[in-house]
């Protein structure tokens, strides 16, 4: 049963499927036209035969106050009239201008049987005669009846071959019809289609202004197609970044073997420095890899958190004194004005990795002699922390672009790096429920605002998870 409706859908999805849909809603629409048509004019018909025949009967009582049968012997129907029919309980009297009738048609006919387009027979069924019927005195009636078969009916009867005939030739019109329809309805696609394939073909290719249907279209699809390009772009200089970027420590760990490889056999120490030095270089190497990694996951939504009880002024004071050399080396001061009492439900390792990349970013890009400034502080129910230097800045065309993954800004191209840090921070921070925030003066510093919800606002969302 599914792959038959799968089928059918698969059907209906393609262009002869649409022109069958078309054509069936066309040709069904005709065929109401049509039956509509026979049905009003079978109701006009019926209705004006049935008033003629009730207008000469009324008139004809009219004209003969006393119906008796001396009087009604001596006058014929009314030219409208095929028979006039008087009974008085058992008794009754015809009167008819036809020289052929079969009288004994009427005998069972009940006498205030009116219809239209009645069999004298059988009057429930469908026949050629209109009946009038009017009630006289006690138990008794006139009733007049009208053949139509030569007029109305036969009327009604041609207009009915003709329509059946019309419906049936109609189905040639309908198709065409329904290809014209759906060769209109695909030509804004086939000049989509050849838009796009000619700008895949045309790199200086512009899109044509066009009011119509596809004017949406267009905007979107040159939306979409100039960032794509401009992101390959972007990866393609990137990677060339990620490429020299570990570039370096493999060549240096190449060297390093080689070196080995040539020293004195007999002395045991270069094979240790060597095997030393590779272990580091590695290490660097599964560093940006797990960075990139990380990132991914975060990006994916999947990055996996041990959440505990995180004190954040310890965590940043483990940092600064990690860089604490670093910061001498480049004779940059870092200052750390934190509250001992700020618990958040974090992964420590995570965050760790968030304050050490502020923290790098903002003594590497310093300059000699600064300052930076971190500082974590309560706000109502979240923690505020933030890191300050008074180095290079960022420039306003891209402080939009820090948080894409491999971007690196044109001032940070000479330093080493991914340009994953970044990236890697907002994902983490994001990941905690927190939000990230920069502002930045060129060649004034800049200053990152990192915001943490507090121990209880953190366990209230897990346990509403």
């Amino acid at each position: 049963m599914s792959f038959v409706l799968n089928k059918g859908l698969r059907l209906f999805a393609s262009r002869l499927g649409r022109i069958l849909l078309f054509f069936i809603l066309f040709w069904g629409f005709s065929a109401i036209l049509l039956f509509t048509h026979l049905l009003f004019l079978k109701q006009n018909i019926q209705q004006q035969e049935y008033e003629n025949v009730h207008s000469a009967l009324d008139e004809y009582i009219h004209l003969r106050k006393t119906l008796t049968a001396k009087h009604l012997s001596i006058h014929s129907t009314p030219q409208e009239l095929d028979f006039i029919r008087v009974t008085r309980g058992r008794d009754q009297f015809l009167i008819t201008g036809r020289k052929h009738f079969h009288f004994k048609g009427l005998v069972d006919l009940p006498p205030s049987a009116t219809g239209m387009w009645v069999d004298l027979h059988h009057p429930e069924q469908e026949g050629s005669w209109i009946l009038v019927s009017f009630p006289l005195a006690e138990n008794s009636f006139v009733q007049g009846g009208k053949d139509i078969s030569n007029s109305g009916l036969s009327i009604y009867l041609l207009a009915k071959s003709t329509s059946i005939r019309m419906f049936l030739l109609s189905a040639l019109g309908c198709l065409s019809l329904s290809f014209l329809v759906v060769y209109v309805m695909e030509q804004p696609l086939r000049r989509l289609r050849n838009t796009i394939q000619t700008a895949l073909l045309d790199k200086s290719f512009t899109l044509p202004e066009t009011q119509d249907i596809l004017t949406p279209l267009y905007t979107l699809w040159e939306t979409i197609f100039y960032q794509n390009r401009k992101l390959i772009s972007e990866i393609q200089s990137s990677l060339d970044n990620v490429a020299h970027d570990l570039r370096t420590p493999m060549t240096r760990l190449r060297a390093v073997a080689e070196y080995a490889l040539q020293s004195d056999l007999r002395d045991p120490q270069p094979y240790r420095n060597a095997l030393s030095d590779c272990l580091e270089e590695s290490e660097r190497v599964l560093s940006m890899l797990g960075v990139m990694m990380s990132v991914a996951e975060a990006e994916a939504g999947t990055m996996r958190l041990e959440l505990k009880d995180t004190n954040i002024a310890a965590t940043l004071e483990d940092v600064i004194g990690l860089y604490q050399y670093v910061a001498e080396e480049a004779q940059i001061t870092v200052s750390l004005t934190a509250s001992k009492q700020l618990i958040v439900q974090a992964d420590k390792t995570r965050l760790s990795q968030v304050w050490a990349n502020l923290l790098d970013n903002a003594i590497k890009y310093g300059h000699e002699s600064g300052v930076v400034d971190i500082k974590a502080q309560q706000q109502t129910d979240m923690v505020i922390i933030s890191f300050s230097d008074d180095g290079m800045g960022i420039s306003e065309s891209e402080i939009g672009r820090i948080w894409e993954r491999l971007y690196r800004g044109d001032r940070s191209r000479n330093t080493q790096g991914l340009g994953l840090g970044l990236n890697y921070v907002k994902a983490v921070i994001e990941a905690h429920g927190g939000t990230i925030t920069v502002k930045s003066t060129v060649r004034k510093g800049a200053c990152f605002t990192i915001s943490l919800p507090l121990q209880k606002k953190i366990a209230d969302e897990r346990r509403m998870i």
